[in-house]
């Protein structure tokens, strides 16, 4: 590998290194969830380490910059069951426990298979990244990520389409959005590896565990509406058309915090206007006052709403 590109690539997984740092250290753990994610966070963290320090140490110490590629291939055998658990956290899983035994330890037999030599054969250094070159059982640790993706898509859009609770739906879209930047750069890895070409994720992957890991701290901390509302916000009034005066402006911006509240909270006035912090008989007013059809953001019927709330409660 060039100099410079050691530079470039060392400094890429040094700011994901202090980028995933400065999510962790704003991680509030109070929930099952949260422990989850700090799992995930750590493991994405872990695997940067090793990629700054095998680009760190190519030149002065080659067989040591292979070690520390192993250790980062070795991470990805539990990144992609912590996401699954995570997920399956997420929409509270009965045997989560077992699940965690299980899929940890499969990683942790394909870790063995590793550094026995029979998943990875060496490590070939590129111009501007390294591969790996493929041993036996190099298919066998791929189906396993595989499976773990595919178990992941299935839980969380399964649950998204057919869950009752509002929350656990809510928090499987979340998660699909965040985690469909490291499917597809997974994907498109494998096919391109699969195909005869030397695919790295050395600068895709990063990027898309960035944007997983903070889109899933806002979601951890109970920061995700209101992220997601002040992104709205911007976008309504970058694209206004026809607007004369601060006063439309300003009342399309209320109408719009009202009816985001509204689908933030299936259509239940009283959890809406604990969102936006006003009394709920204010947040009927302002329904009233902006023509606002209510029923229209109840996905499931009010009264199964809050039934279902009762049941996980």
């Amino acid at each position: 590998m060039e100099q410079e590109a050691l530079v470039y690539l060392g400094i890429f997984a040094l700011i994901g290194i202090l980028l995933k740092l400065a999510i962790l250290f704003n991680v509030s753990i109070k929930s099952k969830i949260a422990q989850s994610f700090v799992v995930v966070c750590t493991l994405f963290l872990l695997q940067n380490v090793s990629e700054f320090l095998a680009y760190f140490t190519y030149i002065p110490a080659e067989q040591l910059s292979v070690m520390f590629i192993h250790i980062y291939m070795n991470t990805l055998y539990f990144i992609f069951p912590s996401i699954l658990v995570l997920a399956l956290t997420l929409v509270e899983f009965k045997h989560l426990t077992a699940a965690k035994i299980a899929l940890y330890g499969m990683a942790s037999l394909i870790t063995l298979a590793h550094l026995g030599g029979y998943v990875i054969e060496g490590v070939k250094f590129l111009q501007w990244t390294a591969i790996t070159t493929p041993a036996e059982y190099y298919w066998l640790a791929m189906v396993f990520i595989v499976i773990n993706v595919l178990a992941t898509f299935t839980v969380l859009i399964t649950n998204t389409m057919a869950n009752s609770d509002f929350e656990i739906r809510n928090r499987c879209k979340v998660n699909l959005l965040a985690f469909a930047p490291i499917f597809l750069v997974a994907v498109l890895v494998m096919l391109f590896r699969l195909a005869g070409f030397d695919s790295s994720s050395a600068i895709s992957l990063p990027l898309a565990t960035v944007f997983f890991l903070f889109v899933m701290l806002l979601q951890t901390n109970g920061n995700i509406f209101w992220a997601s509302l002040r992104l709205k916000i911007l976008m309504s009034v970058l694209t206004l058309k026809n607007i004369n005066t601060l006063d439309e402006i300003l009342g399309n911006i209320e109408k719009l915090r009202i009816t985001e509240a509204l689908r933030a909270s299936n259509g239940m006035q009283r959890n809406a206007a604990k969102l936006l912090s006003v009394p709920p008989s204010t947040l009927n007013k302002k329904i009233a006052k902006y023509n606002i059809d209510v029923e229209s953001y109840q996905t499931v019927s009010v009264v199964e709403a809050i039934r279902s709330r009762r049941l996980v409660s």
